[in-house]
């Protein structure tokens, strides 16, 4: 039995079953919407509280005269130029009529810079009324004298008050000339307000002018540099512009030190001051060197010191 048994085991065959594998999960479904295909017409526009009909598309065949009262068409008149001229003025007047006069006195240079056509003179009408005013006021007057040599000068107050009385005059009349083209109070203040910003910003922007000391000084160093260039450069060679102004402030003592305002001989001048004037120097003496961009001056250089004997 046990031999039969062994037998019948050995006859049936051995199969491996490999383990179930994962069973790929399903993804998840979008939820479901419910889309109303015939939906409710939406409620018709409501325009100033009526319902608002949209008008037929297609040209009706028979025209009826509409029911509603007919208003006439509102034709805007001319303004009245001389009610507008003989106004009594109010404050906006005398405001629009103190910025377009300022404007004016300023001049419109500002409308110029952005196509480059202002020069540093410029049109400026205040600052040439004001010499015709001090020519009258105060003929003999230093600062006078000081706008003649085109240097700085500080204008005295009353020179520019009666300076500015027809420029204010002439900013009344253009603002009544504004307000008739344009009968818009606020246009004219605004226009007013833009001059002034350009015109005086124009102003802070111009190129000072150099008060008398400092162009005395400026023609000092230049005839003094002439004579420091006879005896201590040389034509040929290279040296660098820091040389040439150290140099410079030993041959002179007086301008040794940047700031000599410590001491009761000395003068103070900056460095850029004596660079000035050795460009100029060099264009007065025909270009004999030629400055790099780093400040190395080519075709000339420093001469070497002589030892006494």
């Amino acid at each position: 039995m046990m031999l039969r048994s062994l037998a019948v085991a050995i006859a049936t065959p051995i199969t491996w079953r490999s383990p179930p594998s994962a069973v790929p999960r399903q993804p998840a479904l979008p939820p479901r919407m419910v889309i109303d295909l015939f939906p409710d017409p939406p409620p018709p526009p409501v325009v100033g509280g009526n319902i608002y009909v949209s008008p037929a598309t297609s040209f009706p065949t028979l025209l009826e005269q509409p029911t509603g009262s007919l208003k006439p068409a509102t034709v805007t008149p001319f303004p009245d130029i001389a009610a507008t001229f003989l106004a009594p003025l109010e404050q906006g007047d005398l405001l629009a009529a103190l910025l377009l006069g300022v404007g004016l006195t300023l001049g419109p240079d500002f409308l110029l810079a952005p196509a480059g056509l202002v020069s540093n003179e410029g049109i400026r009408p205040g600052f040439a009324l004001e010499s015709l005013v001090g020519e009258v006021l105060t003929p003999d007057a230093q600062w006078l004298k000081d706008r003649r040599e085109r240097l700085a000068a500080e204008v005295p107050l009353q020179v520019r008050a009666v300076t500015l009385l027809p420029f204010l005059a002439a900013g009344l009349l253009l603002n009544r000339l504004l307000l008739v083209a344009l009968e818009d109070e606020g246009f004219v203040i605004s226009t007013g307000i833009i001059a002034c910003f350009g015109g005086g910003v124009l102003e802070v922007l111009r190129e000072p002018r150099p008060t008398r000391e400092e162009r005395d000084l400026e023609n000092t160093l230049r005839s003094e540099f002439f004579a420091f260039s006879s005896d201590r450069i040389v034509v040929g060679g290279v040296c660098h512009e820091r040389d040439i102004v150290r140099e410079f402030r030993r041959f002179y003592p007086r301008y040794r030190s940047r700031d000599m305002s410590r001491t009761d001989d000395g003068i103070s001048v900056r460095d850029d001051s004596i660079g000035d004037v050795i460009r100029w120097w060099n264009v007065q003496m025909g270009r004999p060197a030629v400055r790099s961009s780093t400040g190395y001056w080519k075709g000339v250089s420093i001469a070497p010191r002589k030892t006494p004997q």
